[in-house]
């Protein structure tokens, strides 16, 4: 059997596209393997949210073709639907797909083949409700080779993305996205509860709903609260977490959903901040004012108990003053927010804040995007210890070399157990919290 690596980068929609692939692949009669190793071929599914982004891509596509000069590259994802030409003059690339057509990848290399010339294809993704190819986790027929690679997957996953929406109407100045996937459109409903029930035969216990702008989904009729209900009553789920929602877009039954400790939707919600300056905000052209903001934290805190919020900051953009910062800096500080991801402005070419003057020195980007990781440690510190002595559900994943066992709690706390074991996996344990390791939280399965 030909045998296909997949090298992802990126955003966790990027990694559930890849998912996606693999299933397709080994439905095919390919056999996946590990990314760093031999293969007939490599797909590289790449990311395009700022300059070193681009960067990593042709580095990952040039360290393949130096270590494999014999195997076809496929390059897809954003960055290809960005830069096809560039990326098909890269020596090896085969085939270059952008954002509509990935899917269709194993077809496409039978096309290629037929040709010369670099497979490229980039259109602008249309916008209409979109299917996504549903194939089992592991065939039947699945390799022994394939099996031992992939030990854990071959028990079942414990984890699985489920992409249920692609692209955004929202247009912020800073972003690339809605030109590297196109305007926002739906998953079909059918068909995305088609894959969950597939993942819940594979044994797949928490299912994390991905998109771009997940809050905007709407398709016939259903929005994201029915999402979430019809994946309640399918047997056998466990969790469903939602990996990202705009501020805006959380509608109070969600956060009843998340309130109910008999519904699977946990409490997480991470919800993008970018600045916390209005001046900022404007220029980006989000969609809410720094007292919205702070009003939808706080009021999803209050309603849902033990509740993890997360956000994403963005340092740097042009015309940030150092009062624009340290209003950023006063307001993650002030609002019961566990961790924060911090970025540093990178200019994309063709977006509005391409125009705009007054752009802040790298060194300063660099300094304030340490003082932020660091205020995100002492407040992701706050929010373990107040759990400590607690009991708090774990859904058990992959043994650590030491023999611990590791996973996370439904409100997103990393827990290892001091004497996990294998049978423990992919199970739902309730772990007795006792102290803090470093970053992780460690305990004992509560008998």
């Amino acid at each position: 059997m030909p045998t296909v690596a997949l090298h992802t980068l990126g955003c966790r929609l990027n990694h559930s596209e890849t998912e996606v692939l693999a299933r397709s692949f080994r439905q095919c009669g390919y056999t996946v393997v590990t990314s760093n190793g031999a293969a007939d071929i490599f797909v590289v599914n790449t990311c395009t949210v700022t300059e070193h982004s681009d960067s990593k891509s042709r580095q990952t596509i040039r360290s393949l073709h130096r270590k494999h000069p014999d195997a076809e590259i496929a390059v897809i994802g954003c960055y290809a639907q960005m830069a096809p030409e560039q990326i098909a003059a890269l020596d090896g690339v085969r085939v270059v797909v952008g954002s509509e057509k990935k899917l269709r990848l194993p077809d496409l290399l039978e096309q290629a083949r037929q040709n010369n010339d670099p497979l490229v294809l980039a259109p602008t993704p249309r916008r209409q409700t979109f299917h996504t190819p549903v194939a089992p986790l592991f065939p039947e027929n699945s390799s022994e080779r394939e099996a031992a690679e992939f030990p854990t997957r071959s028990r079942g996953h414990t984890r699985a993305a489920l992409k249920i929406q692609d692209g955004c109407d929202f247009m912020c100045t800073f972003c690339v996205i809605p030109f590297a996937r196109g305007r926002s459109r739906h998953r079909d409903f059918g068909n995305l509860l088609e894959e969950a029930r597939m993942l819940a035969e594979g044994g797949v216990r928490e299912v994390v709903l991905t998109g771009v702008n997940v809050g905007t989904y709407k398709e016939s009729g259903h929005t994201l609260v029915e999402v979430v209900d019809a994946l309640a009553e399918q047997s056998g789920r466990a969790r469903v977490r939602i990996s990202s929602i705009e501020p805006t877009t959380v509608p109070p039954a969600l956060l009843e959903r998340m309130a109910d400790a008999t519904h699977p939707l946990v409490p997480f919600l991470h919800l993008p901040l970018q600045s916390g300056a209005d001046a900022i905000l404007q220029q980006m052209k989000r969609r809410y004012s720094v007292r919205d903001y702070a009003a939808e934290v706080e009021r999803a805190c209050r309603v849902v108990p033990d509740l993890c919020v997360g956000t994403d900051v963005m340092v740097g953009f042009p015309g940030e003053t150092p009062e624009d910062f340290e209003d950023t800096r006063l307001l993650l500080a002030d609002l019961p927010i566990s961790y924060f991801h911090v970025f540093p402005f990178s200019v994309r070419k063709n977006t509005p804040a391409e125009r705009i003057d007054k752009h802040v020195p790298p060194e300063v980007k660099q300094e304030r995007s340490a003082i932020l990781r660091s205020l995100s440690q002492r407040k992701q510190r706050m929010f373990q210890e107040r759990f400590l002595g607690h009991t708090r559900t774990v859904l058990c994943e992959v043994p650590k070399p030491d023999g611990r066992m590791g996973g996370f709690t439904d409100n997103y706390l990393r827990v290892e157990l001091e004497s996990g074991l294998p049978e423990l996996h992919n199970q739902l344990v309730p772990v007795r919290l006792s102290h803090i390791h470093g970053a992780v939280l460690v305990g004992q399965a509560a008998t």
